[in-house]
């Protein structure tokens, strides 16, 4: 193998690395599982990844399988950002290479974080308006495709990439944006790599019309390929969505121009703690069609459990100790904001504890996210794991929701304090489990199972916020249709015929596999939301 890696280093930039005690530090992204990859590659150009890339594919026509896993910080939380083969990490293509500030687009390189990118744009007046963990990268946005929390608001990642240069297995580049029907043509007249990408696709779209018709009419989430609704709109064809949600398995994204916002105006939020899970959606109802940019919600044992690390809000200390907390954010000019402000006030139940932020108590209001922080590592007795985060249940089953898992807490011996997003639908718990035991690995296994279970009772979706990647297809409560299933594997066989980009991951998962690679030992670092 070490022939390989100096094949490699010779015909790239960048660097190829396999000394274990490099590898070790990618073994694992923030989901409950561990790779170890045969090689580490770091690429410096769009170049490098084309000719790592095409590497791979060559070998796959020679019957050696070399599968690429591509990854960002290493933020996912699915299985998604890792692997055993060749691990291509993007932290050195993190430049920004363009600030257009007159017409709001930036072009940078997918490894550039969020907190970067918006740092560098805030200097202009500009910001991209996703609310995310700030090391989170652009590339890693597009591939999960994150239903962040201002998402409702702004629109979340898909409604700011404009273009974007792809990568494909057999190591062509491709720009990829929005072409007219005669353009289309042209380029399937052509004997190219694109030609004959388009040519298939335009194929696959009208033998599978009427499950892409059907996909359409139910509620978008991020299973499978799902945005193939949204490659043929009006007289153009764009395969630049099915980018989004696919975790690197069609292609890697390898330089992308955004779409930018003016800079909100200075945004303003309300805190109330009510005392059960009916009384505050009742308040929601009221509030959501005031259009917040955020409302979270928190299960008051979170505050709880930060207040033992010291860690509780000071605006909270004349608080109730039960409840839910809900967080309530606005970002329109200051007249409006402060009348929206009011308005929620004034449907909250009389003797509510609420407190609204003002110029004396602005930085308290940052403690909020501290206690979610502290509450994430303050167990002793294991971790808590981010097995299936960002769950989708509709607001008119939270209450019942809310139930059930009281239920499975009881079943399973386990605290379970909910939080999320009210204005997304989108929902996480963070069980404590000691995943270094068999007895810990075993109780996460019956928590995925019976969680999902109760998610799909509800007419909720385990990937309404974020991918399946590996993990959330363990559970196996919510498979697809097989004729959707047909199409999608139709999809990744048109982009990915040798399927060495990410196998395993969204689709026609091993679980016997992924099983053998549940983590053993605790993850090291902060565990965030």
């Amino acid at each position: 193998m070490s022939k390989l890696a100096k094949y490699l280093n010779r015909h790239i930039v960048g660097n190829v690395f396999e000394q274990p005690s490099i590898l070790q530090a990618y073994t694992s992204d923030r989901s409950v599982l561990q790779y170890t990859p045969r090689f580490l590659a770091l690429p410096e150009t769009s170049d490098d990844v084309r000719r790592l890339v095409r590497f791979a594919n060559q070998l796959a026509m020679r019957d050696f399988r070399l599968p690429i896993t591509v990854r960002g910080t290493g933020l996912d939380k699915t299985g998604a950002a890792v692997g055993d083969g060749m691990l291509i990490s993007m932290e050195r293509l993190s430049h920004i290479e363009e600030i257009d500030v007159r017409g709001r687009l930036v072009r940078v390189q997918p490894g550039i974080t969020l907190g970067c990118l918006n740092t560098a744009l805030g200097l202009h007046g500009l910001t991209l308006p996703i609310e995310a963990n700030p090391k989170v990268t652009i590339g890693g946005l597009i591939a999960n495709c994150l239903n962040d929390d201002l998402s409702n608001h702004y629109g979340g990642i898909f409604h700011y990439v404009e273009q974007a240069e792809v990568v494909l297995s057999s190591g062509d580049i491709v720009q990829m944006h929005p072409y007219t029907t005669r353009a289309i043509d042209a380029k399937m007249q052509t004997t190219s790599a694109e030609g004959t990408l388009y040519r298939r696709i335009e194929q696959l779209l009208d033998q599978h019309g009427d499950t892409v018709a059907e996909r359409s009419m139910r509620p978008f989430d991020t299973a499978g390929y799902a945005n193939v609704t949204r490659v043929r709109q009006g007289h153009t064809t764009n395969l630049l969505p099915l980018m989004f949600a696919s975790q690197g398995t069609l292609g890697i994204v390898t330089d992308v121009i955004l779409r930018v916002n003016l800079s909100a105006p200075d945004h303003r939020t309300m805190v109330a703690v009510l005392r059960d899970i009916k009384t505050l959606l009742r308040a929601l109802d009221f509030i959501k069609d005031l259009e917040p940019s955020l409302a979270r919600i928190y299960d008051m044992r979170i505050i709880d459990v930060a207040t033992t690390q010291g860690n509780r809000p000071g605006l909270l200390e004349q608080s109730p100790d039960d409840g839910w907390l809900l967080e309530v954010t606005f970002d329109f000019r200051k007249g409006k904001t402060e009348r929206k402000l009011q308005q929620c006030l004034g449907v909250l139940p009389p003797g509510t504890f609420a407190v609204t932020e003002t110029t004396e108590n602005s930085v308290d209001f940052r403690e909020f996210r501290n206690a979610v922080l502290s509450f994430l590592n303050a167990p002793s007795n294991g971790e808590r794991i981010a097995a299936l985060d960002d769950v989708y249940i509709p607001s008119y089953q939270l209450a019942d929701f809310v139930q059930d898992l009281q239920l499975l807490e009881e079943t399973l011996g386990i605290q379970l304090p909910l939080f999320g997003s009210f204005a997304t639908s989108n929902y996480s718990v963070r069980p404590t489990i000691d995943c270094t035991s068999l007895a810990g690995r075993q109780l996460l296994m019956s928590f995925l199972r019976q969680y999902s279970r109760i998610v799909v009772k509800h007419e909720g979706s385990l990937t309404g916020g974020s991918p399946e990647g590996r993990v959330k297809l363990l559970p196996s409560s919510q498979p697809l249709p097989e004729t959707e299933l047909e199409l999608y594997r139709a999809i990744k066989q048109t982009f990915d015929p040798y399927n060495i980009l990410n196998p395993g991951v969204k689709l026609d998962i091993n679980t016997k596999d992924v099983l053998r690679h549940l983590r053993t030992t605790a993850r090291t670092g902060l565990i965030t939301p």
